[in-house]
C-alpha cells in the first residue's frame, strides 16, 4: 500500500465510506448552447502544461515507483490546493433562485480517511446536493477524482483532468489571479450520472458547475457560485518561509507546537494529521528542508 509522504493532510476520522455505484460508459451528442451542457471528454493522462487523452484505463498505468507517486501527486495539487484550501460562502444559483440558499463551504486535506490515498475535502452545511466532495489524485492513471456523497445516492465516482490548464493573470491590483477548469464526469452509463466542472475564476471566487446525464448528453441544473471567506492565500511557495505548512508547504495559517518548538500547518485537517504523530511529519519535513 502506498502511504504520500511530502503533501498530505487530513480531516476529523470520517467512517468507512459507501461502495461506490457500479456503472458502464454513455455516449453524448451535440445540445443547444442555451442548455449549457457540459460535454463529456477521455480520460486520459494529466500533463500539467499540456492534455492527454486515452479511453483505457489499463493503458495509462505508469508503474511509477512510491516515490514518483509523490512527486506526481504533489505536482498536480500543487496549482490547485494554494487557491482551494479556507473558509468559502457558496449559494446554489438555479436551485434557489441565486439569491437565497446561502452555504458554508470549507476545504481542507484529509488524510485520516484513508491514508494510502491523501485528498482535499470539502465539507457543507447546507448544499441542496451533496454533502462532502473529495478529490485526489490517481497518479497511475494520471487523473483526478472525486468522491462525492449526495443527497439521492450514497457515493458518486468522477474522473477526469484539466479541460483550460491553471493559467495566472495580473489582476485588478496587479497580483496573480489563478484560473483553471477541472472537468470531472461521472464513470459508468447511470442515467442519472453527473459531470462536475471545479471552474476557479480567480483566488477568491470558484463556480462549482454540476450537470447530469438527461438522454444522451449532459445538461447542466446548477452552479454553486463560491466566495472566499477573507483574502487568499499567496501563490509561489517561497512566499510562506518560516509559515510552511509541515505538512503540506502550503502557507500555515495555524500554529501547533512539539516538544516546545512551534510548527505551521494550513488547516485543520493538517491539524489533526500533526497532531496524531507529529515526529513523523516533522522529521520529513527537515528532511525536506535540508534538500
Amino acid at each position: 500500500m502506498l502511504t504520500f509522504l511530502a503533501f498530505t493532510g487530513c480531516a476529523q476520522q470520517q467512517p468507512p465510506e459507501p461502495k461506490a455505484r457500479t456503472t458502464t460508459s454513455s455516449a453524448t451528442t451535440e445540445v443547444p448552447a442555451d442548455d449549457k451542457p457540459e460535454q463529456p471528454t477521455a480520460l486520459g493522462p494529466i500533463k500539467l502544461g499540456g492534455g492527454g487523452s486515452s479511453n483505457s484505463t489499463a493503458a495509462n498505468k505508469t508503474g511509477l515507483s512510491p516515490e514518483k507517486k509523490i512527486e506526481a501527486f504533489r505536482q498536480a495539487f500543487r496549482p490547485i490546493h494554494v487557491v482551494l484550501v479556507g473558509q468559502w460562502h457558496g449559494i446554489a444559483q438555479k436551485s434557489t433562485g441565486g439569491n437565497k440558499g446561502y452555504e458554508e463551504l470549507s476545504w481542507a486535506w484529509d488524510y485520516l480517511t484513508d491514508k494510502a490515498q491523501p485528498a482535499l475535502k470539502m465539507t457543507t452545511d447546507a448544499n441542496p446536493h451533496f454533502k462532502s466532495a473529495r478529490l485526489t489524485y490517481l497518479p497511475d492513471e494520471q487523473q483526478f477524482q472525486m468522491t462525492i456523497e449526495d443527497k439521492q445516492d450514497p457515493r458518486r465516482e468522477l474522473r477526469g483532468q484539466f479541460s483550460a490548464e491553471p493559467e495566472d493573470k495580473p489582476g485588478d491590483d496587479n497580483k496573480p489571479q489563478r484560473t483553471y477548469k477541472l472537468l470531472l464526469t461521472e464513470t459508468g452509463e447511470a442515467k442519472d450520472r453527473w459531470q462536475v466542472t471545479l471552474n476557479q475564476q480567480e483566488n477568491n471566487r470558484y463556480l462549482l458547475e454540476m450537470s447530469n446525464m438527461r438522454g444522451s448528453r449532459f445538461v447542466r441544473f446548477d452552479t454553486i457560485s463560491a466566495q472566499r471567506e477573507g483574502t487568499s492565500f499567496a501563490l509561489n511557495d517561497s512566499d510562506y518561509k518560516e509559515k510552511t505548512c509541515v505538512i503540506s508547504q502550503g502557507l500555515g495559517t495555524i500554529q501547533v507546537s512539539h516538544k516546545g518548538k512551534s510548527y505551521w500547518v494550513c488547516c485543520s485537517g493538517c491539524k489533526a494529521a500533526f497532531e496524531e504523530d507529529p515526529e513523523k511529519w516533522i522529521t520529513r519535513f527537515e528532511a525536506m528542508q535540508v534538500k
